[in-house]
């Protein structure tokens, strides 16, 4: 769904990058709706279903729906939908046992602001509707408290037990480079450049790679290149360097491209969330196995398409200031 929990979780492509799909946390965590584990009722577990499936319809057109995301596999965006909501119900019973283990609770603001979303959602689209007939407004609080508070529970998760990514971590060079396979000829093309001459021109002559212009990932370099390029400022020429065979020069355009850097930044930021989260979740669901109920959850998929009169689930907490932290 495009609103989980743990958006970013993984790097599994989604048509139109419109979902995150979850299937590599451990198929050991199910849900059982029958024992309650999850702790809703149907009316509740439908309230996040048709929210997502409107955004969708109105974002994309109805006919999104038998649109297939891999036809080869013959999976749908339908599909694909039915996944991510289990994955999010799955997230939701972890993040919320999770929670509890690790004391994180909500205030009295935090509580104040959920129930005053839950009171727009249930007044604006419950109060006489055959769909969610029988939701009571606590147990539409309920939902509204539980969003908040799993997200306020990865936020701090993630705080807690994530390293944060230093700027030279992250740090993306840009420079002209010329690579060829004799020492003598890489001399004399150093010597140019020391005197003057364009990199450019000298690396469409000479250089045996035509990838000229690069930006490089410093940190991901061999410790000899990270160390001579480290130290180039915009204008500077490296020493003769070698790599799988090649004799190498770079000449530095941009000792650090700011804006590559700090998409690389968030880059490597999500990765490491998400790996220390499916770490956490495949830990967790070792000895906290849950069952699923499929007819409950083929109930609420089946019944998730009809249309809200007021605003959706998500759509409230995305107006919320403090709806994600």
């Amino acid at each position: 769904m495009k609103r989980k929990f743990l958006a970013g979780l993984l790097a599994a492509a989604c048509l139109m990058g419109c979902g995150v799909k979850t299937e590599s946390i451990s198929e050991n965590i199910k849900i059982n709706f029958t024992d309650n584990k999850l702790g809703y009722g149907y009316a509740q577990m439908l309230i996040p279903a048709v929210s997502e499936s409107q955004i969708i319809t109105n974002t994309y057109s109805a006919s999104i729906w038998d649109s297939y995301i891999d036809r080869d596999k013959n999976i749908t965006y339908r599909d694909n939908f039915y996944n991510d909501l289990k994955n999010y119900y799955k997230e939701l019973v972890v993040l919320k046992k999770m929670s509890v283990d690790n004391n994180i609770t909500l205030s009295e603001s935090e509580k104040s602001n959920a129930m005053k979303l839950s009171k727009t959602f249930y007044d604006e689209n419950v109060i006489n509707s055959e769909e969610f007939k029988g939701l009571s407004q606590e147990e539409c609080d309920t939902v509204f408290l539980d969003y908040l508070l799993v997200n306020k529970a990865k936020k701090e998760l993630i705080a807690k037990n994530v390293k944060e990514v230093s700027e030279s971590e992250a740090r993306i060079m840009d420079f002209h480079v010329i690579e060829v396979s004799d020492y003598n000829l890489a001399t004399d093309l150093l010597n140019r450049l020391n005197n003057g001459e364009n990199c450019v021109k000298l690396a469409t002559q000479f250089s045996e790679n035509s990838n000229i212009s690069r930006s490089i990932e410093l940190n991901n370099e061999p410790d000899d290149i990270k160390t001579a390029l480290g130290v180039l400022e915009d204008g500077g020429i490296s020493p003769i360097l070698t790599n799988k065979g090649k004799y190498i020069l770079y000449k530095c355009v941009k000792s650090n491209d700011e804006e590559a850097t700090k998409k690389n930044k968030e880059r490597i930021k999500n990765e490491r969330e998400s790996t220390y989260l499916l770490n956490m979740y495949d830990e967790f669901i070792k000895s906290n196995p849950i069952d699923i109920n499929d007819y409950e959850f083929n109930k609420v998929c089946k019944n998730s398409s009809f249309t809200l009169p007021g605003k959706d689930f998500f759509t409230l907490w995305s107006e919320d200031d403090n709806g994600s932290f």
